[in-house]
């Protein structure tokens, strides 16, 4: 996929939620095909589902069939980040959720979360799609 058609970049919360048949997997398995994810929020994913898998080989072959593309996280974004710090602790916006906003914004896409806390964000320059 080229990154010119992502319209979504999706938070770990989004892709689990797809994974596990989570509420409002629906929505988000939609947006699939013009989606894309950072290396780091797909290794929270990863991560999450080698502890039910008990498996990395296993969290992969969940993965795998949804093609989805996987942005790799450069030092330029790592500095870009920088500029959601400051709702770090006041907005709980951990460094998964500063990757996915970062993303969004650079690829001027919609950002997608299960984490209501965003609603409670000032506004950070990006659309932000909370799917449940």
């Amino acid at each position: 996929m080229s990154l010119r058609k992502v319209e979504y970049v999706l938070d770990s919360s989004a892709l689990i939620a797809v994974l596990s048949l989570e509420a409002g997997y629906e929505r988000v398995k939609e947006l699939l095909d013009r989606s894309a994810i950072s290396a780091i929020n797909l290794a929270e994913t990863v991560n999450k589902l080698a502890l039910k898998t008990s498996s990395p080989d296993g969290a992969r072959e969940h993965l795998l069939p949804l093609e989805l593309a996987v942005v790799d996280w450069t030092e330029e974004m790592a500095y870009q980040s920088a500029e959601f710090t400051p709702y770090m602790k006041s907005h709980g916006l951990s460094l998964g959720a500063r990757a996915c906003l970062t993303l969004a914004k650079q690829l001027h896409a919609t950002a997608v979360t299960a984490d209501r806390s965003w609603r409670r964000t000032p506004p950070l320059g990006v659309r932000v799609m909370i799917f449940r």
